[in-house]
């Protein structure tokens, strides 16, 4: 029963969540359905790339700096970031990297689930916009 139930919770997961493997030099080895269709990207296309194919070039390298010393110290990665997909489409997504190993305790490879969050930045966009228009006209 148990498995049935991990089964189905990894199947919702794959429907809401964008999914991707590398190897241990960042290389995919694995991306579910939703990154190829928030990509643009085919399977094909993806799989033994640099992740840094969808790596949006205004993003500072300390960040990525810091994302590549944590899993490789065995810790869990988060953080919030834009990305381009193919022809240059731009999302934005909220990143947990952790590393996976094997039965001796070795990294053997990293898997990264994002959340898309560009609706969500919109909003903030419009608070924020909302916000300044109420202090400019009524003041605080």
């Amino acid at each position: 029963m148990e498995d049935g139930l991990n089964a189905k919770v990894l199947e919702a997961l794959d429907k809401v969540m964008v999914i991707s493997t590398t190897d241990l030099q960042g290389n995919i080895t694995y991306v579910n359905d939703l990154f190829c269709e928030l990509t643009g990207y085919s399977r094909e296309e993806l799989i033994g790339k640099p992740h840094n194919i969808v790596r949006h070039p205004d993003v500072p390298k300390s960040v990525y700096k810091d994302l590549w010393q944590t899993i490789k110290e065995g810790k869990t990665w988060s953080g919030a970031f834009p990305n381009v997909g193919k022809g240059g489409a731009l999302y934005v997504v909220d990143t947990t990297i952790q590393p996976v190993r094997d039965r001796d305790g070795k990294i053997v490879e990293y898997i990264s689930i994002r959340r898309v969050i560009n609706d969500l930045m919109a909003d903030f966009e419009q608070l924020e916009s909302s916000k300044e228009y109420y202090d400019q006209y009524y003041g605080n």
